[in-house]
């Protein structure tokens, strides 16, 4: 017999569970080192999976080999 039951994971486009009503969608960001804008977008999605965050977007910057990761966590 069960005493917990699982938490629910979801499709949610705002990440795997609904937060609590206290909760707000928040915008991260941190500048991130890649050769191009693959590499560039695979890295902000690790990034943003860190701080559990969603809609990672790579936006390349006047630096060379450097792009601005941006994206949404719920905090």
């Amino acid at each position: 017999m069960r005493w917990f039951t699982p938490k629910k994971i979801s499709d949610n486009e705002l990440g795997e569970y609904l937060p609590d009503d206290e909760a707000q969608l928040q915008e991260g960001y941190e500048p991130i080192q890649a050769e191009n804008d693959a590499e560039a977008q695979e890295k902000c999605r690790e990034v943003a999976s860190e701080y559990g965050g969603v809609q990672a977007n790579a936006e390349p910057t006047d630096r060379k080999n450097e792009y601005d990761c941006r994206f949404k966590f719920w905090g």
